[in-house]
C-alpha cells in the first residue's frame, strides 16, 4: 500500500510556475547518477519512485508484476552505505515519520523485519524511501510488512482527529445499485408509517392474540418505539396494535392472509422471548456383546488432551484425568466338562466362556434411544425460532473422565458406571477428538474412503481455513475531540472468527461469532472399540459485518496469507488473538447422506509466540505450531441446509423445518442415527491404530 500526496494535476494557473509547487529539498535528477556523467535524462523507470504499490503474495491485488521491469537502472542510494543498485524500494507517505516505521531506537525494528522477510532494507534519507535487496518473494514480502506497519499507524492516529465539519470531499454520485437499495429502504419506511396506530376504517379481518401473562416485558415484544412490530405490520401489511385492558395483541387487514401471517409472526417472536434454551448433559455406554468390567486408567504420556492449554496446565490434566479401560470375565468350565477335549493345559486354559450379559444390559441400546430423542427434541426445540447459527455433529474420539469418584484399582461392573456413576450430577468427562497426530496414521481410512464404493471424495479437497480464537471490543469506539476523555467501552468479549482465502491470496467467505455455547451433549462410550463417540447440537450469535470500523472487520480486512499458506495477521488493542488454527478438511459422501469430515488442525497460542516488537505483523510460518491433531466427524448434509434457514429469519418468523424432519421419518431418526454412529466407529476402529500405543491395548 502507497499512500501518496494528491497532486493538482489538471488544473492550470497561468501565473504559477513548476518551481511554485516542487518540494525544493528535492534534489535534480542529475544527483541520481552516481558517476556524475553528462547523461541527465530521466531514468526509465522513474515513476516507480511512486507507483510502488505492487503485487505481493502477502497482498490481493488485480495487477501483475512486470519481470521486464527493473529497479537497478540508475538509482542509487548513498554512498556511505556502501550498497548501489538497490532491487527495489518502498516510499514513505510524507506525513509518516521514518522513526515510526522503522523504529525510535536507532531503527531498531529493520533488524526484525529482515529477519522476518528474508530481505536486506536501508532507510534512504536523500529520496525518504526504503530501499530494498532480496529475491523477489522476500522484497514482496517486505513491502507488504512495510505497509501493514503504515495501516496500524493510520488506525491509530485517525482515532484522536477532531470530528468537526470543516472542509472535506464532496459526497460522491449514488451508484444505481446503491440509488435502488435507498429507494427500497425509503419505500419501505413509508409502508410502516402506514400501519401505524389504529385502522382509520373498519377492516374486514380482525384477529387477537391474548398473552397468558405479563411475565414477558411489552419492550422485549415490541421493540424500542414499536421497531418489532412496524416491521410486521410492513411485511404483513396489517394494523397491530396492544390492547392494555385485556392483555392481548390485535391484528385487522383488508385479507384473512394478511392477519394470520401477523398473527402467527407475532406468536412465534413471544414464545422466542418466552422460552428458555434447554440444555443438557447425557453420558450412556454403548451395549457390549459381552459383560465387561471396568477400571480406570491413567492416560498416557503421550496421549492429547480434550482441549489445548499451555504445557504446565497439559500435565496437570495428564496426572489426574483418567480412562475407562475394559477387563475381560469369564466362567472356567468344570474339568469333567473337558477331559476328552483337552490335550494339554494351554487348550484348557484357552476353554474359557465369556460372562452372558445380564439383564439390564441387555436394554442399553433401548434406553439410550430414549434418552437421546427426549433430549434432541427439547434441544431443537428451544432453537428453532432463534436467528443463531446452530450446528450439529458425531465426533470420534476417546472419553476422558474429568471429575469422577475416586475408585482406583476398583472393578467396576456396567451396570454401575450407566446407571449410576454417568447419572451423578458432580460427573463430568469430555470426548478428546485427536485420532492420530500425523497424515501417515490416518492413511488407512483415507484408502478405505478412496476405495469404498459408498463414499465420494468432495472436488475441492483439501481445503484451506483459519479460526482465530480472540478478545475484542464488539463495537467501534466512539470518535472524541482532543482533551475528553474516551467512552468507557466495557468488558472485551470472547469471540471465534472463521475465514478462508481465496486462490489469489483475497479474503473470502468469513464471519465472527460469540457466545458459543453447548445447548446438547452427548457422549456415548463404545467398550469394544478404541473409538468412542459423542452428539453435540450447538449455537453461536454472530457479530454484524456492516460497521467497516469494527474491531473483528478491521482485522479481518488486514490478513494476508504467506507463501507458505500461514496466517500473517496485525494485533491492534481492540482485538487480541488468543489462539489461531488453520484446519485443513478433506470431506467425503457417505451413505445416507451423511458427511464424513477429515480435519487437521495447526494450533498455534499466541501467548506463547515471544514478540519483541509488538507493531510488527505476526507471521506465522516462522514459528512451529504448538499442536498438530486430526480429528474425525460427521454429520447430515440436511442439517446444514436446514440450519442455514435461520440465519435469515425476520422478526417473528420461523424456519420450515421441524422435529420430525430430525427424529421421525424413514430416513432419519434416533436409531439410524446411532446405528450410523456405531458403523462408522467401527470403520475408524479397523483402519485408523491407536497413535498413543500398541492397537492391541485397551480399547477405550
Amino acid at each position: 500500500m502507497s499512500i501518496e500526496p494528491e497532486v493538482p494535476y489538471g488544473y492550470e494557473n497561468e501565473d504559477s510556475s513548476d518551481d511554485d509547487w516542487r518540494d525544493p529539498s528535492m534534489n535534480d535528477l542529475s544527483a541520481i547518477n552516481s558517476s556524475g556523467s553528462s547523461n541527465t535524462q530521466r531514468p526509465r523507470n522513474f515513476r516507480s519512485l511512486i507507483d510502488v504499490d505492487r503485487d505481493s503474495p502477502l497482498v490481493p491485488s488485480t495487477r501483475v508484476l512486470d519481470s521486464a521491469e527493473s529497479f537497478n537502472d540508475n538509482t542509487t542510494v548513498p554512498a556511505e552505505t556502501g550498497h548501489q543498485n538497490a532491487e527495489d524500494h518502498w516510499v514513505l507517505p510524507a506525513h509518516v515519520n521514518p522513526l515510526d516505521v522503522l523504529g525510535q531506537r536507532k531503527k531498531s525494528r529493520i533488524n526484525e523485519i529482515q529477519k522476518a522477510t528474508g530481505s536486506f532494507i536501508e532507510f534512504n534519507e536523500q529520496f525518504n524511501q526504503i530501499d530494498i535487496w532480496g529475491d523477489k518473494e522476500a522484497i514482496a514480502k517486505a513491502k507488504s510488512y512495510l505497509d501493514m506497519i503504515v495501516a496500524r499507524l493510520l488506525e491509530n492516529d485517525s482515532r484522536t482527529k477532531r470530528k468537526t465539519k470543516k472542509w472535506g470531499k464532496p459526497e460522491r454520485e449514488l451508484t444505481e445499485k446503491e440509488k435502488r437499495r435507498a429507494e427500497r429502504k425509503q419505500a419501505r419506511m413509508d409502508e410502516e408509517k402506514r400501519y401505524h396506530g389504529l385502522p382509520a376504517i373498519v377492516q374486514n379481518y380482525n384477529a387477537v392474540f391474548p398473552l397468558p401473562d405479563h411475565s414477558l416485558p411489552l419492550l422485549r415484544l415490541m421493540g424500542e418505539n414499536e421497531s418489532y412490530f412496524n416491521r410486521i405490520r410492513a411485511d404483513c401489511k396489517s394494523y397491530i396494535w396492544y390492547d392494555t385492558a385485556t392483555n392481548s395483541v390485535r391484528f385487522a387487514a383488508d385479507t384473512e392472509d394478511s392477519v394470520k401471517q401477523a398473527a402467527q409472526r407475532v406468536r412465534n417472536w413471544y414464545l422466542r422471548h418466552s422460552r428458555k434454551v434447554k440444555k443438557a448433559v447425557l453420558r450412556l455406554i454403548q451395549q457390549p456383546k459381552e459383560q465387561w468390567l471396568l477400571t480406570y486408567r491413567k492416560l498416557p504420556s503421550n496421549f492429547t488432551t480434550y482441549r489445548y492449554v499451555d504445557p504446565a496446565g497439559e500435565k496437570n490434566m495428564l496426572e489426574k484425568q483418567r480412562m475407562l479401560e475394559t477387563v475381560n470375565t469369564g466362567i472356567i468350565p468344570k474339568i469333567n466338562d473337558l477331559v476328552p477335549k483337552v490335550n494339554d493345559l494351554i487348550q484348557f486354559n484357552e476353554e474359557t466362556r465369556s460372562e452372558n450379559l445380564s439383564e439390564r444390559v441387555k436394554t442399553l441400546n433401548s434406553r439410550n434411544e430414549q434418552m437421546m430423542e427426549h433430549l434432541l427434541v427439547q434441544g431443537l426445540e428451544s432453537l428453532r425460532l432463534n436467528d443463531w447459527v446452530i450446528r450439529m455433529k458425531i465426533r470420534y474420539g476417546q472419553i476422558c473422565l474429568i471429575d469422577y469418584p475416586k475408585k482406583d484399582g476398583q472393578f467396576l461392573s456396567i451396570e454401575e458406571v450407566s446407571d449410576k456413576m454417568f447419572h451423578k450430577p458432580q460427573f463430568k468427562s469430555a470426548l478428546a477428538p485427536c485420532i492420530s497426530r500425523t497424515q501417515q496414521g490416518m492413511k488407512g481410512l483415507f484408502e478405505y474412503l478412496s476405495e469404498n464404493q459408498h463414499a465420494v471424495a468432495f472436488s475441492e479437497n483439501p481445503r484451506t481455513s483459519f479460526v482465530v480464537a480472540a478478545d475484542q471490543y464488539p463495537f467501534a469506539p466512539t470518535p472524541v475531540a482532543p482533551g475528553q476523555r474516551p467512552t468507557p467501552r466495557g468488558d472485551m468479549w470472547p469471540t471465534i472468527m472463521q475465514i478462508s482465502f481465496n486462490e489469489n491470496g483475497q479474503r473470502g467467505l468469513w464471519s465472527t461469532i460469540t457466545e458459543c455455547t453447548d445447548v446438547i451433549d452427548i457422549s456415548t462410550t463404545d467398550l469394544e472399540s478404541h473409538y468412542s463417540w459423542d452428539l453435540k447440537l450447538q449455537y453461536a450469535q454472530i457479530l454484524s459485518s456492516e460497521d467497516v470500523d469494527s474491531p473483528h472487520e478491521k482485522f479481518s480486512h488486514s490478513l494476508r496469507i504467506s507463501p507458505t499458506n500461514r496466517l500473517v495477521m496485525v494485533i491492534s488493542n481492540d482485538y487480541l488473538p488468543r489462539m489461531v488454527t488453520q484446519k485443513t478438511k478433506w470431506l467425503y459422501s457417505w451413505k445416507e447422506g451423511y458427511i464424513v469430515e477429515i480435519c487437521q488442525d495447526e494450533i498455534w497460542d499466541i501467548g506463547r509466540i515471544e514478540r519483541p516488537d509488538c507493531e510488527l505483523p505476526v507471521d506465522l510460518s516462522l514459528f512451529e505450531p504448538h499442536r498438530v491433531l486430526f480429528k474425525v466427524s460427521l454429520y447430515k448434509e440436511s442439517w446444514v441446509d436446514r440450519f442455514a434457514e435461520n440465519l435469515n429469519l425476520k422478526i417473528g418468523q420461523a424456519p420450515s423445518w421441524t422435529i420430525r424432519d430430525f427424529l421421525a421419518t424413514p430416513e432419519e431418526n434416533t436409531p439410524a442415527l446411532i446405528k450410523a454412529a456405531k458403523e462408522f466407529s467401527d470403520i475408524l476402529n479397523s483402519t485408523v491404530p491407536l497413535y498413543y500405543e500398541n492397537s492391541e491395548n485397551s480399547l477405550v
